[in-house]
């Protein structure tokens, strides 16, 4: 069933067109992505999500926000991750103004851990096969 899972809602969220799709609530928040949004880039997978919040955060001085937009990318092949972009809204479902903005210039792939959000956007991002570049022919002379 654990593998039927990310299949299972790949397919929900293709249905769903570009609207987000929730695939994880807990007590703390809601997490939505866009299947529209899934790019394949070689051995990598790209994708929106949001994180809303049910109680307003504060980690950020004198920025409390209740949801976070971003865009994450996955190595599919090495089980890697990296947020190139977080977009940070004082209210739920990024909607009104961002009030804070972060993004990478350099990679900075993390591991995918197990038993997190993360990992289910992973499993989502990636649950179709691999694209490996063939190898290529040996040149005849």
């Amino acid at each position: 069933m654990k593998r039927l899972l990310p299949a299972i809602l790949l397919l929900t969220a293709l249905n769903a067109q570009a609207d987000f799709v929730k695939y994880h609530e807990d007590d703390e928040m809601v997490s939505y992505l866009d299947a529209a949004s899934l790019v394949r880039e070689g051995r990598e997978m790209r994708m929106w999500t949001i994180d809303d919040y049910k109680q307003t955060q504060t980690d950020i001085p004198n920025k409390p926000y209740r949801s976070v937009k971003s865009h994450w990318t996955f190595d599919c092949a090495k089980r890697l991750s990296d947020v190139m972009t977080a977009l940070y809204y004082m209210e739920g479902m990024a909607q009104g103004e961002s009030i804070h903005s972060g993004a990478v210039a350099e990679r900075q792939w993390d591991k995918v851990t197990p038993g997190t959000v993360g990992e289910l956007a992973f499993k989502v991002a990636c649950a179709r096969p691999v694209a490996t570049k063939p190898a290529e022919k040996p040149k005849t002379p």
